[in-house]
């Protein structure tokens, strides 16, 4: 028999890997007097949270949500929250994503080195928090509610999502 993880399992090592991301971030953003030293990671770790991070979001938001919202109402409840993270999140890494390359390109004045440790100290504390509430409380609802064949449904959209994704991206991403 073969055994297949649940959605919500796939998602949980997904933010392990995340938190792990965030770990080297905190690091890279306390280092940026280091330009030389940082470069390299923090260029990676900006691709990553500019690309393929996003699929985790895609994920939640396009094939796990609108099953919770069966038993969850979407504005009334933890899914309203997280969407709204989302958002917030979004526009975070935006912000970041626009100062960054100049960062990278030279601009290493204190102004735009404390913007980037701001914004970044904002992105990682509220995805860490994001994280938590989805992991210890999402999630167990979503274990507790969704049926075999709901579960085998999300799987089955997460399985779309990458593909799609990986075309998008020219098979370079997740």
């Amino acid at each position: 028999m073969i055994t297949v993880k649940k959605p919500t399992q796939i998602l949980k090592d997904e933010h392990q890997d995340v938190l792990r991301k965030l770990g080297e971030l905190e690091t890279i953003f306390r280092r940026l007097d280091k330009k030389e030293e940082v470069a390299a990671p923090l260029k990676e770790h900006a691709a990553f949270f500019e690309t393929d991070f996003w699929v985790h979001f895609s994920k939640e938001e396009d094939a796990l949500f609108p099953e919770l919202e069966k038993f969850i109402p979407r504005d009334m409840g933890p899914i309203g929250v997280m969407l709204v993270e989302h958002e917030e999140l979004r526009k975070t890494n935006a912000e970041l994503q626009r100062l960054i390359p100049g960062y990278l390109g030279g601009k290493t004045d204190a102004e735009t080195k404390n913007q980037i440790k701001k914004l970044g100290t904002r992105f990682i504390s509220v995805l860490r928090d994001h994280i938590h509430k989805e992991n210890d409380i999402l999630f167990m609802m979503a274990d507790m509610h969704l049926d075999e064949k709901q579960q085998e449904t999300v799987g089955r959209l997460f399985d779309k999502i990458v593909a799609e994704h990986k075309k998008a991206a020219g098979d370079t991403c997740c």
